[in-house]
């Protein structure tokens, strides 16, 4: 089996940001994490990008080898109460969709989170243009401040990429 890690955005693009980080720099401590433990596990793990940078967008998508695509996010909003965890798999896709509802229950059960549930898209660059089963997971408000500090953990990271990697696990 063979898996796509994408720590969203990189490089110049931030992504969101929160009081005192940038969603850039903890997708890719995620994306890290989630390689290590798949690879631990037998699975062949791919990243698009392994530290600060921007990769291209079309690098990101066109590979037609691997099995399922990931891509890690952090939301942001104006509003700075707005929390918790949503998912996001490519709109009729049903692996996509299977895969979404299995990352994001297992997030919901070890976060305890606000479920802010598994939606469909058509328009997210990462999902539409994937050739394999994709989904785009937010794992919490960089702009809220509870969850910014969280997301900063590194128990808390762990916390996320074990519920990543059940989560692929289960649904296969």
């Amino acid at each position: 089996m063979k898996i796509i890690i994408d720590p969203g955005h990189g490089g110049k693009d931030a992504g969101a940001v929160g009081e005192f980080s940038c969603e850039k720099d903890i997708n890719l401590k995620l994306a890290k994490l989630i390689e290590f433990l798949l690879e631990h596990l037998g699975y062949e793990v791919k990243l698009t990008r392994d530290k600060n940078c921007l990769p291209i967008w079309a690098e990101r998508v066109e590979s037609s080898e691997e099995d399922i695509f990931i891509s890690i996010h952090c939301n942001g909003a104006p509003n700075e109460s707005a929390q918790g965890i949503e998912t996001f798999y490519y709109v009729g896709s049903k692996q996509g969709k299977q895969l979404a509802q299995s990352i994001h229950k297992s997030l919901i059960k070890v976060t305890e989170s606000v479920d802010r549930l598994v939606k469909d898209n058509d328009d997210l660059y990462v999902l539409k243009r994937t050739k394999c089963p994709a989904v785009l997971v937010e794992v919490g408000f960089i702009t809220n401040q509870y969850e910014e500090k969280l997301l900063n953990s590194a128990e808390y990271q762990l916390k996320l990429a074990l519920a990543v990697v059940k989560g692929i696990e289960s649904s296969l």
